[in-house]
Parts: structure tokens; C-alpha cells; sequence
């Protein structure tokens, strides 16, 4: 990504330990904007009873977002991209969420033949032509909301679907990484030879070549069509005023093989963790971190609602929200990570992460635990491996402590606290 390695690096702060505590599209894109935990807006996957833009509607999540602040504190907003996982711009497209001033919406995984939502208005057809191409237009509609909006202060959230499968590149780009990935430095997770004390979902996954050379060529459609979304950045960096701060982040990891995983919504690192680069043009960043350089705090997409918001003179309203800003000495020690099985192959899970350590718990009683500074590939489950070690009362209860139904939280059936 040569734009953000030259316009978001050198201007910015890089936080190494960035992490998302759900890791799946909705429910971390839900956390992102309301700065609150899945147990705390009730959105737990991308679609169901406790998930998507159906579950967001029905515990009214997103009526309280970081764009509902800002339009109220007299910023124009605009979201452009991907909103929630159910919402359709074919059949939706006369709701506009609140807190949108502009609002150009388009679904997961599009790429050409797509139907894009327009300002509660109507709603547009895109074929087949280059120009038609989803990262290409959303970057034409982004570029045009700048130019519009920059007399005055603005809010713009953009969300491509890029590199999300099927990971189709933009012509321009198709092969632009082909055969790159025998530099490729592969983890000693990558299809992990002995996982019997990992839990039964992945003990049934089989060690398989076949299996990693077809997520390694989908690994190599993500590095073509994210360049294409990198061209974007640095157009929409181009065209941002002074006094703009950025923040770069994705909504989840993904896993290429590790632990014989493709995918996400996993407990490991490969899922969890995030690339998340916070840079300011004209703006000053050193409460942050060294310009220019490396935090190595935890630092989590339910942090970024107040983290934002903090640069922000005289907004009429802060909110209560789960994250702390990063403009502040951190406080957090460790955080929740949760799953919920929405029909899909990973069950439901819950437990604790922090700088050092990772613990979980299934509905089915499994747990897992590892040493990340002396394990941090998670080969060896230390419950299976050293079962005496005295971290792991300290992790049960930690986790307890986040994973418990308490005042005001919301938790779905089959919780494993």
C-alpha cells in the first residue's frame, strides 16, 4: 500500500497492539460507530435474532453513533461504503440511518453488477464496465463530498468492500501480485500439524496443501484489489483540507491458513488483530503517540468513537461509551473477545485478551489459553500443555468478569458464563 506507507505513516501514529473484539463485519463495524461492546448494543453477528442490521434496528444501536454526535455538534457527515450487513440498497434505500447527511450505500462483496443506495432518495444500477468498478466509484462519490463539505467541518466514514471475498481486483490490477507469495514469510501456524489440543472445529478442519493453495490464491486477489483501494486513499488524502485527522483501520483480521483456518470470527491473533493508523494532516497528534512512529497500547475500534471525538472543540455531547481515547494515558489493562455462531462453523465463545495472554471459553465448556510473548503463533493451548500454570484462574476470572450477565448487558442464548 505505497500511499498510506507515504502520506498515513510519516503523518501518523501506528498502533501495533490495535485489536477489534468481535471479530466479524457487522458487529465490529456496529462497536466502531457507537463505541460500545457487542454485549452492550446486542449485535452480535451479521445476521438473525442477534445479528446485522436487523438486530441494530431492534436494540436501536445505531441511533447513538459517532455520526449522530458530530452532525449535532455541526459537522456535515457522509457515509460512503459499506453500512451493516442486511441493510439493502435495492429494497432500503429510502432509510436513511441517523446522523447521515449524505449517505451513498452499496453491499458486502460487490464488486460490478451492484445496486447502490443514494441519500434516502433513490437508488442506482452499476454494471459491468471499468468505470463501474465498486472501489472506483465509491472514491469518486468520497472525492466529491470532500470538495463540498471542506468550507467547514466534516465527517466522512469510508468503507469499501475491498479486499472482502470474492476479492476481484480492479482491471487495472488483475495479476499485479501474481507469484508474489513465495516471499511470503508463512507463520508455523500455517496449517498446523498437531492440533489436538485446539477445540473440535478446527480438530476437524484436515491438514491440507489443496486447501492452502486455494486460500493463497485468494490471498493474492486481496493484495490486488486492496491496492486499488489504496490508489482511493491516497486520492482522498490528495483532497483533504488542513486540520483533518485520519484514521485507517479494518473491521476484522483474517486468517490465510493459520491454526488450518481461512476466514475470520476465530479467537487467534490472525482474526483479532487489526491494522489501525490514526495520522493528521495540519493537525497535531503527539497526545497520541511519536508522530512518525509506533504505540505499542491496546487499542481497540470501540475506542474509536471517543478517540475522534477528542479532537473535537466544544461538542455538545459526550457520551458514555465502553472505549477509552487514545489522546488520554492508557488505562486498559485488557478487553472482552466474543463470538456468537450465527449458522456459521465457529461456536460461540467468550473471554478476555490482553497484551500478554488470550483466553476463551465455548459454549461446549472448551477453553483455550496462550502465552502471546512466549507463544505468539498459539501453537500450545496452555490448558492442554500446562494445566497448572497459576495465569489460569487469574484468566478464567477476568473473563467472568466481562462475560457475566450484568446490569444492562445483553447476551444471546447458549452464552458459555
Amino acid at each position: 500500500m505505497p500511499n498510506v506507507a507515504a502520506d498515513l505513516i510519516p503523518n501518523g501514529v501506528t498502533l501495533s497492539n490495535a485489536f477489534v473484539s468481535n471479530p466479524l463485519c457487522c458487529p465490529s463495524r456496529v462497536t466502531t460507530l457507537t463505541g460500545r461492546y457487542s454485549y452492550t448494543t446486542g449485535v452480535y453477528g451479521n445476521s438473525g435474532t442477534w445479528g446485522g442490521y436487523g438486530a441494530s434496528q431492534q436494540f436501536g444501536a445505531m441511533n447513538d453513533t459517532i455520526a449522530t454526535d458530530l452532525e449535532t455538534g455541526g459537522y456535515t457527515t457522509a457515509l460512503i461504503g459499506k453500512y451493516l450487513n442486511g441493510y439493502s440498497p435495492r429494497t432500503d434505500y429510502l432509510t436513511v440511518p441517523p446522523g447521515w447527511d449524505r449517505w451513498f450505500e452499496i453491499n458486502t462483496g460487490k464488486y460490478f453488477n451492484y445496486w447502490a443506495a443514494a441519500d434516502g432518495v433513490t437508488k442506482q444500477y452499476y454494471g459491468t464496465a471499468p468505470n463501474d468498478y465498486s472501489t472506483t466509484v465509491l472514491e469518486q462519490q468520497a472525492l466529491s463530498f470532500i470538495h463540498q463539505a471542506k468550507a467547514g467541518p466534516f465527517f466522512l466514514y469510508f468503507a469499501t468492500t475491498a479486499p472482502h471475498g470474492p476479492a476481484i481486483p480492479d482491471p487495472r490490477d488483475v495479476g499485479r501480485f501474481d507469484g508474489d507469495l513465495g516471499s511470503y514469510v508463512r507463520p508455523p501456524s500455517e496449517q498446523e500439524a498437531d492440533v489436538s489440543d485446539k477445540p473440535s472445529y478446527i480438530q476437524a478442519r484436515p491438514l491440507s496443501a489443496t486447501a492452502q493453495s486455494s486460500i493463497d490464491a485468494f490471498h493474492t486477489r486481496q493484495l490486488a484489489s486492496i491496492y486499488g483501494v489504496d490508489r482511493a486513499i491516497g486520492a482522498l488524502w490528495n483532497a483533504l483540507p488542513n486540520d483533518t485527522v485520519v484514521l485507517f483501520m479494518s473491521d476484522n483480521g483474517f486468517e490465510w491458513g493459520e491454526h488450518r483456518w481461512g476466514g475470520k470470527m476465530v479467537p487467534y491473533n490472525e482474526s483479532l488483530r487489526v491494522p489501525m493508523i490514526i495520522a493528521g494532516k495540519g493537525v497535531d497528534l503527539s497526545s497520541v503517540g511519536p508522530v512518525g512512529g509506533v504505540s505499542d497500547r491496546l487499542a481497540l475500534n470501540v475506542d474509536i468513537r471517543s478517540t475522534l471525538e477528542s479532537f473535537v472543540n466544544d461538542l455538545p455531547r459526550q457520551p458514555q461509551t465502553d472505549g477509552e481515547p487514545w489522546t488520554s494515558p492508557p488505562v486498559r489493562q485488557d478487553f472482552p473477545i466474543m463470538h456468537w455462531n450465527d449458522g456459521n462453523k465457529v461456536p460461540v465463545y467468550c473471554g478476555v485478551r490482553s497484551a500478554g495472554w488470550m483466553y476463551v471459553k465455548y459454549a461446549d465448556g472448551f477453553e483455550e489459553a496462550y502465552d502471546e510473548r512466549s507463544d505468539p503463533f498459539e501453537l500450545d493451548n496452555v490448558f492442554v500443555t500446562d494445566p497448572t500454570d497459576p495465569h489460569l484462574p487469574l484468566l478464567r476470572a477476568a473473563a467472568a468478569g466481562y462475560c457475566t450477565q450484568q446490569d444492562g448487558r445483553i447476551y444471546p442464548e447458549g452464552w458459555p458464563f
